[in-house]
């Protein structure tokens, strides 16, 4: 039956149908095919991926194992562990991802073993090198990890193979899919013709799909093939340099790259490592951000640059060289770090494929980079440890013997591994015997501890003891001194028989007492002086001081002494010795008199005292080892041609109480302190003191001393002195200890640095501002400043530094500046210091008259300041002082010249008014004397011409006249002049005593006789007739004595026993007008008793004396703290007690 079209049609579309049909479920089963392929390659990828990871990881491991055993730094530790637990972890995860893979089962077994016994191997080696490094060195260098690492790399190596055998397979099998795919739609599109587009869109759709799936593949087996190839050309240990060269080659034929470079992070700079047809010139060095490669290095993201400018990158080859058109640059990074940049060039555009694997290769490069820096720094810190190691075996050397036998054992341990564990038990006791040696000197350093501990003990027992030591002596002192007190001013009024009640001999008697007395008190001063040096107490003053004024002070001392006995006394000293040398005054004149004293106590009528000053022979030998290390020690010899000393009793003399002849038929008298001492003072010099005698003959007594006093010379033995320098001594650190330490709030100043030798100026200044500026002023002018805010310690301040200028503001709390200027100028060691008045207020008149230097008001222009400094400088430096007598008659002239007149004051007569003008218009005088009736001129015209005159008004005038004066003539000198004496009978006391106040003369340096004028002119009882006198004390002696003296000097006394009956007599008596206060007295001291005082307000002002036996550091300064006005010691000195007195009582 014939087929109608339609059936035909309907036939061939069922056909065509049926074969849509079956090239629909043919196309379908070949589209799983492909999906399935495309899965099993990422299969075998992901599978490749993790294999590598595992030898990674174990590079890892074996690379952080290495860099422990060579630094020991535990980072690497933590870095080993991290990798052998990666390469388990992505192990296992392999071996999930083939667990339907026999072949890779098989693998995986025999790598999971190898893995263990690589760790196992480089835990050994770890552990090996916690105890010897050299063994650890030994046990790598033996390759057993090396192999296993190369079994391990094999059946990665194996794995990865049957990876891409299957993968080739697969890819086999789908271009054999794909063909016969094709065939077969090729025949059915002919039979299906144009009935079958649908169909036909279908299949395409289908093969479309198929080859995109197709072409991921490829691409991806494209990405995998250059991965693989790039890790096998970077394989191996390869330098970075090496490695980058072959990275770069393999980069630019794989992209076909016509010009690459590679760069390589190192400290922060990119440098050069490899390159591929780059021409000469190629930088060697790129910064961070400079050119193309430094912007990709510094934004770390890839970078393609198209249109390329010119200047850049050249590709270059045997014919020419030519410009790229694309430059593709991707920074080399390991997690975030930079390590790199590759740069390619190419004369076609990069695609987004090329650009994808870029990315990748990039990551594996900048991890095989690093692995190659880590290499190189592994193998740099490798030399370093090996240089060490071979630079503490040559330090070594005591250990020679040791190191010898070592590396002996060391040579045998290569030859054999038997030797090796026979050495390693030698080693092993080796070891157990330093342990015992260590735990011996364990032993005595605790031994050593626990010795240190006794010392300390004990140390702090006598420090103990020597605090009890110095109370006793203190209480012991208080306990003599205090009887011996009234001893010496009973004995004193006695013997000065004022009432001429006493016939000559009981005057006598009198004064023998007191010499008595005063024999006492120097035996109890020489026990103390003993006690201070045996128990470390001693303090030096040290300065610089001059040979001449040691000379001269031992013959004024004993040139009379000599005279009187009969005794030829002569000084010698070497002429090349500097005449300064640094040491202690005191102390060496206290040794040198205690000498002489002897020589001259020893030595009889007509006999010879030598003292020489010589250097000490260079090779001599001396006990004390401080003298041994000086170049320049100075003897002072005592020679006498005495009774001389018995050989067996020469070190017996230098004992304490000790004498030469110590019988009770002795002939000489002595407590034999005075060498004991001695020899002691010397020890504290830094030097010593011998004797050489022979009885009969004579004795020498020589004192060697460095001539440089230095710190290192301050112990001897077991005690210890004090040394305080003055800034003169530049071998020794400067240190001063002052008495008057600076309290809160007060303007900083320089009282704890002044010394002896140091110029001083005392500020006497409340406005601490103001006084700093004149700190700073006075030390410009090379002065220490010693400031105080109150009118009351300024006194004290003058009285304890006695400076050589006095700035002084008249108002000043508790005590106002014309007060200061009164004690000031009435007390006889401090008026010859000029004082200048800087005051507010407009007091010149009256602070001249009273004997001020000079007067500037405030505000005080820095000019005037520095012109009025200046004159004091010029007064004090000049010792010689120029005075002018303008006196007509000749005789009074003379006598006026011989009664001023002094080594210090030179004086010059005028007889006229006009010589008097040509004289100071010629030169410079420091204080005039005129008498008013002169022959050419009236003196009144006379003064008015030197007031009139600049550089004349200035000078101090003293008018001494006999005339009759008006009210009026009163009042025209009170413009003129500074004072008035007219004359009268005594009227040269008084005149005397103005020069003296105006030409600023120390008393102590007047004749006697003129001292006696002086003090009997200031000794009238204006000042103490009539005062009422708290005398506070619990000894009857001393208030005896005491209320006697004060008594005759017309003042009232009332007393009281102790502090708590003191204030209920000050209650009971308010008119009191000074308290002489003892301290250590029953049921109050006197400590208690001041402040109890000073809380009373009417008696905050009161002036206190304290009056103490005690002969400790620190009392005066315990004193003013508590509020007392002044300090004076037992046995009083009745002529400073009464200066003190009139000091604090003068109104």
């Amino acid at each position: 039956m014939k087929m109608t079209l339609s059936r035909r049609i309907l036939l061939g579309f069922a056909v065509c149908v049926l074969i849509l049909i079956a090239v629909a479920v043919f196309s379908f089963k070949n589209s799983e095919r492909f999906v399935r392929a495309s899965q099993m390659v990422a299969h075998t990828h992901e599978v490749m991926y993790e294999f590598d990871l595992v030898l990674a990881s174990t590079l890892d491991a074996e690379s952080a194992a290495r860099g422990y055993i060579i630094t020991g730094d535990p980072d690497h530790l933590t870095n080993y562990r991290a990798a052998t637990t990666s390469a388990q972890q992505h192990l296992d995860k392999a071996e999930e991802l083939t667990r339907d893979n026999p072949a890779q089962q098989e693998n995986i077994g025999q790598l999971r073993p190898q893995l263990d016994l690589r760790r196992k191997n480089l835990d050994e080696s770890i552990r090996q090198r916690n105890q010897d490094i050299q063994v650890a060195r030994e046990f790598i260098s033996k390759g057993e990890g090396k192999r296993i690492q190369e079994e391990i790399r094999r059946i990665i190596t194996s794995a990865r193979n049957a990876e891409i055998k299957l993968l080739e397979e697969r890819k086999l099998a789908s271009e054999t899919d794909a063909r016969n795919f094709t065939i077969l739609f090729v025949s059915l599109l002919v039979v299906i013709g144009t009935t079958l587009i649908v169909v036909y869109w279908i299949i395409i759709s289908n093969l479309k799909a198929l080859r995109r799936a197709e072409a991921q593949a490829a691409e991806k087996n494209w990405m995998l093939t250059a991965n693989a190839q790039l890790n096998e050309k970077i394989r191996g240990e390869m330098s970075a340099e090496v490695l980058s060269q072959a990275a770069i080659e393999h980069l630019c034929e794989y992209f076909e790259a016509q010009g690459g470079a590679v760069y390589i992070s190192e400290n922060g700079r990119l440098q050069l490592a490899g390159t591929y047809a780059l021409p000469p010139g190629t930088p060697a060095t790129l910064q961070t951000g400079e050119g193309l490669a430094g912007q990709a290095a510094a934004q770390k993201k890839p970078l393609l640059f198209t249109n390329i400018p010119p200047g850049h990158m050249r590709i270059t080859s045997a014919t020419g060289q030519t410009k790229p058109i694309n430059i593709l640059c991707y920074p080399l990074l390991a997690g975030d770090e930079l390590r790199g940049v590759v740069e390619l060039a190419s004369l076609k555009p990069f695609s987004d494929r090329d650009q994808e694997l870029a990315n990748t290769l990039s990551m594996v490069l900048a991890i095989a980079i690093t692995a190659a820096q880590s290499r190189t720094r592994t193998q740099e810190l490798l030399n370093e440890s090996q240089q060490l190691t071979e630079e503490l075996e040559a330090q070594q050397e005591e250990l020679k013997q040791f190191n010898e036998e070592l590396q002996e054992k060391t040579n045998l341990l290569e030859k054999s591994e038997g030797e090796l564990k026979a050495q390693q038990e030698e080693l092993q006791q080796i070891n157990e015997e330093l342990e015992e040696k260590a735990n011996m000197l364990e032993e005595q350093r605790n031994q050593l501890e626990n010795a240190k501990i006794e010392l300390e003990t004990k140390a702090k027992e006598l420090e103990l003891t020597s605090k009890y030591k110095t109370e006793f002596l203190a209480n012991m002192s208080h306990e003599l001194r205090t009887p011996l007190n009234s001893i010496l001013i009973l004995s004193k009024i006695l013997s000065e028989n004022k009432e001429h009640r006493l016939n000559e001999k009981e005057v006598e008697f009198a004064r023998n007492i007191h010499n008595s007395g005063n024999d006492q008190l120097k035996l109890i001063n020489e026990i103390l002086d003993l006690s201070k040096v045996e128990a470390g107490k001693m303090e030096l003053e040290i300065s610089e001081i001059s040979l001449d004024e040691i000379e001269s002070g031992n013959r004024s001392t004993f040139d009379e002494l000599a005279k009187s006995k009969f005794i030829e006394f002569s000084i010698e000293r070497d002429k090349s010795i500097d005449d300064h040398i640094v040491t202690d005054k005191q102390r060496l004149q206290q040794i040198l008199r205690n000498l002489l004293s002897n020589a001259f106590k020893f030595t009889s009528r007509g006999g010879k005292v030598t003292l020489s000053v010589q250097k000490a022979p260079a090779n001599l030998r001396f006990r004390n080892p401080a003298l041994g290390i000086h170049s320049e020690v100075l003897a002072f010899s005592v020679k006498d041609t005495g009774i001389g000393i018995p050989a067996d009793k020469l070190e017996l003399v230098f004992e304490a109480f000790q004498q030469a002849d110590g019988s009770t038929k002795r002939k000489f008298g002595g407590t034999g302190l005075g060498l004991s001492i001695s020899r002691e003072l010397a020890n504290a010099l830094g030097g010593e003191l011998i004797v050489t005698s022979e009885e009969g003959i004579g004795s020498t007594f020589t004192l060697f001393i460095p001539q440089k006093f230095s710190e290192s010379f301050k112990v001897t033995g077991d005690r210890s002195v004090e040394a305080k320098e003055t800034p003169q001594q530049k071998t020794t650190e400067e240190k001063t200890v002052t008495i008057f330490p600076k309290k809160d709030g007060e303007v900083n100043d320089d009282r704890q640095t002044v010394s002896e030798k140091d110029k001083v100026v005392l500020i006497m200044e409340d406005d601490p501002s103001f006084a700093s500026l004149l700190a700073d002023f006075v030390r410009e002018r090379n002065y220490k400043a010693i400031v105080a805010a109150q009118g009351n310690t300024g006194l004290s301040y003058a009285r304890y530094y006695k400076p050589d200028a006095i700035l002084l503001d008249m108002k000043l709390p508790v005590m106002d500046g014309s007060e200061v200027l009164k004690y000031l100028k009435n007390d006889p060691a401090l008026r010859h210091i000029p004082v200048q008045i800087i005051s507010g207020y407009d007091l010149k008149k009256e602070s001249l008259e009273l004997g001020a230097f000079d007067f500037l008001q405030k505000p005080v222009d820095p000019n005037k300041l520095m012109n009025a400094f200046d004159r004091i400088e010029d007064f004090t430096n000049r010792k010689m002082k120029k005075l002018l007598v303008v006196e007509d008659n000749e005789q009074q002239n003379t006598a006026i010249r011989e009664l001023i007149g002094n080594g210090d004051v030179k004086s010059y007569p005028a007889f006229s008014g006009q010589q008097a003008v040509d004289m100071l218009n010629s030169d410079h005088y420091d204080c005039i004397i005129v008498d008013l009736g002169l022959p050419d001129m009236t003196g009144f015209d006379l003064l008015e011409k030197i007031k009139d005159t600049e550089t004349l008004k200035r000078i101090p005038i003293i008018v001494y006249t006999g005339k009759d004066l008006t009210r009026e003539e009163n009042m025209q000198l009170m413009k003129y002049a500074n004072t008035v004496v007219l004359k009268t009978a005594n009227s040269h006391e008084r005149l005397l005593d103005e020069t003296m106040l105006f030409l600023h003369r120390v008393e102590s340096r007047l004749p006697k006789e003129k001292q006696t004028i002086i003090r009997k002119l200031h000794r009238t009882d204006e000042v103490l007739v009539g005062k009422r006198i708290l005398v506070v004390d619990d000894d009857i002696r001393n208030i005896y004595s005491l209320t006697n003296v004060l008594e005759e000097e017309g003042m009232t006394c009332v007393v009281a026993d102790n502090g708590k009956r003191a204030i209920e007599e000050l209650r009971e008596h308010p008119d009191v007008d000074l308290v002489l206060m003892d301290i250590m007295m029953p049921e109050m001291d006197g400590f208690e008793a001041t402040r109890a005082i000073r809380n009373i307000q009417e008696f905050e002002k009161l002036p206190i004396i304290a009056l103490t036996a005690k002969a400790i550091k620190g009392d005066r300064e315990k004193c003013l703290d508590a509020g007392m006005s002044d300090y004076i010691s037992k046995p009083v000195n009745i002529d400073q007690l009464l200066s003190l007195m009139r000091v604090w009582l003068y109104k």
